[in-house]
């Protein structure tokens, strides 16, 4: 009887759940180390911008260099890498505006265990005492990241016919599909990213963060009066930080009328006299809430929420240790020749002549602590 020996398909995860190999970060890190790497990215890069500005030498000394320099072809990889990198890194994000940044080992579940750290004072310790233990939030939530890409095919016809410029195009597009993808992420655990509406799993009766109305200043008072009474089960009041009204592009225009009015003018006759009393006040929100407009919050829902760097976040984004930015590369699927050895990868696909690129980016989001968290539906 034969026997059947059968691998185990990791897909590239080792048996904690983390990625196999050399990540991004590692492999920035070690081509700024070659000189002579460095030398040759100097050169593509100079050869890749004659080539999509229009020089037809440069053009041509691609196409030679591409199919027969393994060198150049490393090199023109990175090249594309540095400008996606660059070009993510320049990219404005919404997310950062309300959400906490937080990286995990791997692809289980990080827990987010809460500690009570708005009480007013460290616990007294008397002498020849123990130093009692930090109470933990009964609430846990948990952080997970996934994979995230696509692919892009640069056709051999493409190549024939001189036109680069299509390469030219790949890192830029790719920078700005990973911030969407992140913002993506991150919306989603503040509002349904179609309609708008309060995320129901993190605001809701339970966690009494939940309510109606149009945002009009006396609601928006209301709510902050609200959460300025929040304590902790000791019974002191908790300090929740700065906070921020968040709100979509539909309430731009009322909520800085509300925050950035400078005085308030209210009249008052109820004295049963017909004279009219005008009173005037400083705007009250001033140094209490900051205005957040997240350009991706569709619909009239408006938010209070802390800011990321509030002792107790609402919201965090993770990214995976090693494999925090986007990371590019193609795919050598162009076979052999029949008369042996291997092709260039520039040679084509064996399938269909295309020569594949591929961006992996890897991102998750969670909800935080809902103490400190108000939502209105708008309505």
């Amino acid at each position: 009887m034969s026997s059947i020996i059968t691998a185990v398909e990791t897909f590239g995860l080792s048996a904690d759940m983390g990625m196999t190999g050399e990540g991004p970060t590692a492999r920035r890190k070690r081509v700024r180390n070659d000189p002579r790497m460095r030398r040759a990215m100097v050169e593509a890069h100079t050869l890749l911008t004659d080539a999509w500005a229009g020089d037809r030498v440069a053009t041509l000394r691609v196409n030679e260099a591409i199919t027969t320099s393994d060198l150049f072809k490393s090199a023109a990889g990175e090249v594309f890498d540095r400008e996606l990198l660059a070009s993510y890194e320049a990219q404005p994000t919404q997310w950062t505006k309300f959400a906490r940044r937080t990286t995990v080992r791997n692809f289980k579940p990080k827990y987010l265990r809460e500690l009570l750290a708005g009480s007013a004072a460290l616990p007294l310790v008397p002498e020849h005492t123990n130093y009692p233990e930090a109470k933990a939030d009964l609430r846990e939530s948990h952080l997970t990241v996934k994979k995230f890409g696509e692919q892009f095919g640069y056709t051999f016809e493409a190549r024939i016919n001189d036109e680069i410029g299509e390469l030219q195009i790949v890192p830029g597009s790719w920078a700005n599909k990973a911030r969407y993808t992140e913002d993506d992420a991150a919306i989603a655990m503040l509002a349904d990213p179609i309609t708008g509406a309060p995320n129901a799993a993190f605001f809701n009766a339970t966690n009494q963060n939940l309510g109606t109305g149009a945002l009009t200043a006396a609601r928006l008072q209301a709510a902050l009066e609200a959460l300025s009474q929040k304590r902790d089960p000791s019974g002191r009041l908790l300090r929740s930080g700065p906070l921020q009204l968040v709100v979509g592009p539909a309430l731009m225009f009322t909520a800085e009328r509300i925050m950035n009015t400078s005085e308030i003018r209210t009249q008052d006759n109820g004295n049963g006299t017909t004279t009219v009393q005008t009173t005037i006040e400083s705007n009250p929100f001033r140094g209490k809430v900051s205005l957040t407009v997240l350009d991706n919050l569709p619909g009239n829902a408006w938010f209070i929420i802390p800011a990321p760097s509030a002792p107790r976040p609402a919201f965090y984004v993770g990214f995976l240790a090693g494999y925090e930015t986007p990371d590019m590369r193609y795919k050598a699927d162009q076979g052999n020749s029949l008369g042996g050895g291997s092709l260039s990868a520039d040679a084509g696909s064996f399938d269909d002549d295309t020569i594949y690129y591929r961006v992996r980016h890897i991102v998750g989001a969670a909800t935080g602590d809902p103490k400190f968290t108000y939502a209105s539906d708008g309505a």
